[in-house]
């Protein structure tokens, strides 16, 4: 388990890399036209650019960290897959073995009253509903 909490922690730090661009994109906005500066054309343009610098540096970030965990997790997966399709198996197989020839105690599979009703009721509505959406 100890590799599954490393990729959670690594999809946590792309996470929060994301939630910081967003934060600072918006913070950058509002402080620059909400007190109602108005700055000269080539400030803006000198602050756009750092800020486009920045947001491109931190999805390289993003992109690296993303290479990292996708090729982690897809090597882990190939290799705990397998087992645990084999084990999910054997436990499907071992059900199965362990009701085939018991009988099914009829008190524990009764439907309370009304409830075939309510599902016939159910059943006949969405044939109605499906019957009207269809067009010839």
């Amino acid at each position: 388990m100890t590799r599954l909490y490393l990729y959670a922690a690594i999809a946590l730090v792309m996470a929060l890399l994301i939630a910081g661009a967003v934060i600072e994109r918006a913070h950058y906005g509002a402080t620059r036209y909400a007190a109602g500066e108005m700055a000269g054309r080539d400030a803006v343009l000198a602050d756009d650019a750092r800020a486009a610098a920045q947001l491109q540096q931190q999805r390289a970030q993003l992109d690296q960290f993303s290479a990292v965990a996708g090729t982690a997790l897809h090597s882990f997966l190939g290799k705990q897959l397998p087992a645990i399709e084999a084990q999910s198996h054997a436990s499907v197989e071992s059900i199965r073995t362990i009701y085939r020839d018991r009988p099914v105690p009829a008190d524990q599979c009764a439907r309370p009253a009304g409830v075939q009703a309510e599902l016939d009721q159910a059943v006949d509505a969405a044939n109605a509903a499906a019957a009207s959406d269809v067009h010839l």
